[in-house]
């Protein structure tokens, strides 16, 4: 994943940005969602590394799955409950460097 496809997001929830919202007031930064919460991964991306003993903010999300049926050999899709977890800009610091 490149740094500018990181930034980037499909969708966008209001119930994930209202959830970011509070856990950056309850940590006492002003992080904004979709501006200033990353994955694990695309903070990497981006050039930076969650610091350690940093916990991230679980959010539920639904990954769609494609599935080929062995018989068929249609392509079904379904969706799945997933969890991810995200970081806020607070919780890194630039790899080789400060944050």
């Amino acid at each position: 994943m490149k740094a500018s496809e990181a930034k980037t997001f499909e969708g966008y929830s209001t119930t994930h940005a209202a959830i970011l919202t509070m856990a950056a007031q309850a940590n006492g930064c002003n992080c904004e969602p979709y501006v200033d919460w990353f994955t694990y991964a695309r903070w990497n991306a981006q050039g930076y590394q969650v610091q350690k003993g940093e916990r991230g903010v679980q959010l539920s999300v639904f990954r769609t799955i494609e599935e080929k049926d062995k018989d068929t050999g249609k392509v079904r899709k379904s969706s799945r409950p997933w969890r991810s977890y995200v970081f806020c800009k607070c919780q890194v610091k630039e790899k080789g460097g400060q944050a």
